[in-house]
């Protein structure tokens, strides 16, 4: 299976880890700063389960954003 980004609801993502609060606000800065992400949410493709971006995830989700590109 070739991999790809996508952009998807952001509910469709789950994810399964905790994050740390002082990171998220950094992530968060640089989001709102940049004024996109840089680099997509790794998620499972099958489950839609985080492997990378808990704090991107998080970030976009307080930012309000509804979608998210991710790497499938």
């Amino acid at each position: 299976m070739k991999s790809y980004v996508k952009i998807v609801d952001i509910n469709q993502i789950k994810q399964h880890e905790q994050i740390r609060k002082g990171h998220l606000k950094e992530i968060k800065s640089q989001i709102e700063a940049d004024g996109f992400i840089n680099d997509p949410i790794i998620v499972d493709a099958n489950t839609m389960i985080i492997l990378d971006g808990h704090h991107r995830y998080n970030a976009l989700k307080q930012l309000g954003l509804s979608f998210s590109p991710v790497f499938l």
